[in-house]
């Protein structure tokens, strides 16, 4: 049976309101004693729904010629293949964040960890395209309602030292699932089967079959993370319905609108119209948040005077794309170019994996011990834009040249990418207070998201530069080429515009709860 934390902050009338058997949180710094050692195979939980949710987007990669064929997509449209579950997680996860600040981050967790696994489960019946992308999205809904309200029990959950360690574990399940989601999908190739028996359906059922008992587990593990307007007559007040309804609008516009760019053209209206209208609806968005009063607004204005926010924000949209751009690029040319099959195809990838795992198993001690991020994440940048430059001069060649320039391309590129996710994941998320703790996360992951989106986006339409689309390694070249400079920029605005956290900012670090302190005064 779950048990109920009753969460600092509420207003005069949400304590009283608790029914019995809820527990008050232990003081700040202090692990909450009803938890104990139990608190770790929670986040064991975390850690797989974090896998999974990213795991299912980063394997399609492997499938999607083999979609296209089943379900009749054309090459032209077959971004929608990857795309339709990236627009609602991408959309979604602000929406989540907020709900799991303000009530119950366990509903809200274990609601999404079901609709992934049943949702996964009607897509892996699927007769036609249309129904596919339909499913597809609301597995991405449920994806999203998974990550902020792990973030907000996390935070909740783990205090000093060993908050630190758990952001480490949950960030480096996202960066191994990026990284290792095209093994996992290849090992279904070796299904030589059409219709429902197909290798892609298979994949979907067995996402279904890991899914639906670590949620059944997570129903009955996880406590009740009671918000402060949990009780509360007014609580859908809270919730920025407009607020919310406009994020919704604008992120979803932006996304039809480089996917439509992607497969239709960047000329055509189907681009244009979504793309144009997207912004003015930001703007009203953040007009509206201005004007609400704290504890109403979605993403309230003060949030983004938290010391690096906005930085850590735009350097988190390159977060995934690494592992994005070269994984389409480059399984497309060994499946369609040389021919390989699914499995040799995402084996030539498996140092990518093997490296972020590394990574993310040595880097978050590490972590711990650097006060200041400032040049580690700078040479993470720089590294993984020196390893483009590996490729490009690769000339395109996998079967003479896959030692030389490949190979040291993906183990180097992936591991310095890693650093510098954990580095952003890690200190952004130990730097915010555990009522903030869910739309930051949220923002965090919507940036990571909206990032690999343009990075896809920007590489569909250079590979269309030159006839021959990913078979011409040139259009391959100039994908790698934006890519290496995007780095480059990310490397000097982390060198030059980071700004080092006073010493009181690290109290959450010595087992205190984020200071009033940690929210930057500075005008």
């Amino acid at each position: 049976m779950t048990r109920d934390i009753q969460e600092n902050g509420g207003d005069s009338g949400s304590a009283s309101a608790q029914g019995a058997g809820e527990v008050s949180p232990a003081p700040a710094g202090v692990e909450a004693p009803q938890l104990g050692a139990r608190r770790w195979w929670l986040l064991l939980i975390f850690c797989i729904a974090q896998y999974l949710d990213i795991a299912g987007r980063a394997s399609i990669v492997v499938f999607v010629n083999q979609i296209s064929d089943q379900l009749d997509i054309e090459y032209q449209q077959s971004t929608w293949i990857l795309n339709s579950y990236n627009i609602t997680f991408g959309s979604f996860l602000l929406f989540f964040g907020r709900m799991s600040d303000l009530y119950t981050a366990n509903v809200v967790f274990v609601g999404g960890f079901l609709t992934v696994g049943i949702s996964s489960l009607i897509v892996s019946f699927m007769p036609n395209q249309y129904a596919y992308y339909v499913f597809r999205a609301l597995y991405g809904v449920g994806a999203a309602a998974t990550i902020p309200s792990a973030f907000r029990m996390i935070l909740h959950t783990f205090k000093g030292p060993d908050l630190q360690k758990a952001l480490g574990f949950f960030g480096l399940a996202g960066a191994v699932a990026n990284a290792t989601g095209l093994t996992l999908g290849g090992c279904f190739g070796y299904i030589h089967k059409g219709g429902q028996m197909a290798d892609w359906r298979w994949f979907f059922r067995f996402i279904c079959f890991m899914t639906l008992p670590f949620a059944f587990i997570a129903w009955l593990m996880v406590p009740r993370t009671v918000g402060p307007f949990a009780s509360t007559k007014r609580k859908w007040r809270h919730l920025d319905i407009i607020g919310c309804f406009l994020a919704l609008a604008a992120l979803i516009l932006l996304d039809l609108g480089l996917t439509f760019g992607a497969s239709d053209g960047w000329k055509t209206a189907h681009f244009l119209v979504p793309f144009l209208i997207a912004w003015p609806v930001f703007v009203a968005f953040f007009l509206w948040e201005a004007r609400l009063p704290e504890g109403y607004a979605m993403l309230p204005p003060q949030t983004w005077r938290i010391r690096n926010l906005t930085l850590w924000i735009v350097l988190a949209l390159s977060g995934f794309a690494w592992w994005g751009v070269i994984q389409v690029a480059m399984v497309e040319r060994y499946e369609s170019t040389f021919g390989e099959g699914i499995m040799i195809s995402a084996v030539r990838l498996m140092p990518v994996g093997i490296s972020a795992c590394i990574i993310g198993i040595v880097v978050p001690n590490i972590l711990k011990k650097i006060p200041n991020p400032r040049y580690l994440v700078t040479a993470a940048f720089v590294v993984s834009a020196a390893s483009f430059l590996l490729l490009i001069f690769g000339e395109g060649n996998v079967h003479r040249e896959y030692w030389r320039w490949y190979f040291p391309a993906y183990i180097i590129g992936s591991a310095a990418a890693a650093i510098a996710y954990l580095g952003m994941n890690i200190f952004l998320m130990s730097s915010v207070r555990p009522q903030e703790a869910g739309v930051v996360g949220a923002l965090f992951q919507t940036a990571l998201q909206m990032g690999a989106a343009v990075a896809l986006a920007a590489q569909a339409g250079l590979l269309t530069l030159n006839p021959g689309d990913v078979s011409d390694f040139a259009n391959v070249q100039a994908s790698f080429w934006f890519m290496f400079g995007w780095y480059l920029c990310n490397a000097l605005g982390m060198l030059f515009l980071y700004r080092a956290l006073p010493k009181v900012d690290k109290g959450i670090e010595a087992g205190k709860s984020a200071p009033v302190e940690q929210v930057d005064e500075e005008k």
